[in-house]
């Protein structure tokens, strides 16, 4: 079929446009529904990556960086890397932790598993890897991980003890699923 569109615009046949069906989902305006996103190949996820400050040696120091959600779903993948190694030990360690705040900053849904395994602990934990890429485990109550469009998380490296170095440029990648 030849395209019957003006030079420079797409071939386009049949045209996406508010109130087009697609595998029974609807376009309205600009916005794909839910249903539309999971059916098609359009979008089913996302990541949400954030680099955070340089987690300190510092004991009690608490490192933040808070992510927005940009669409309901659920949170199937965190994941942590950093420039610099950090050793474990059971005196001297971070604890990776997720909190759901909620639109309106007053959540309280821990989002990772509060175990040993989100820890740099020698018991249970793992070390940092230079650069490696950390998967973070998540909490085992499914209704924990679902989140809604604009939920604000944040996501911190507490210390404990005096760490031997300090974490350099730590990124945080969060991948969720659309619902």
């Amino acid at each position: 079929m030849p395209n019957t569109k003006a030079v420079g615009v797409a071939f386009s046949d049949p045209e996406l446009v508010a109130g087009t069906t697609i595998t029974g989902a609807t376009i309205t305006g600009a916005t794909l529904d839910s249903t539309t996103k999971v059916l098609s190949n359009i979008f089913s996820g996302y990541s949400e990556s954030q680099q955070g400050a340089t987690i300190a040696t510092t004991t009690g120091g608490t490192n933040d960086v808070f992510v927005i959600v940009a669409s309901a779903g659920v949170l199937t993948t965190a994941l942590f890397s950093g420039v610099d190694a950090l050793a474990t030990s059971d005196t001297n360690y971070i604890t990776f932790s997720i909190t759901n705040l909620g639109q309106a900053g007053a959540g309280s849904a821990a989002m990772l598993a509060a175990t040993d395994a989100n820890t740099t602990k020698a018991t249970g934990g793992s070390a940092i890897v230079a650069n490696g890429k950390r998967t973070l485990t998540l909490n085992g109550t499914a209704a924990n991980l679902v989140v809604a469009d604009g939920d604000r998380l944040r996501i911190r490296a507490t210390v404990s003890g005096t760490l031997a170095n300090t974490v350099t440029f730590p990124v945080y990648n969060l991948e969720f699923s659309v619902s």
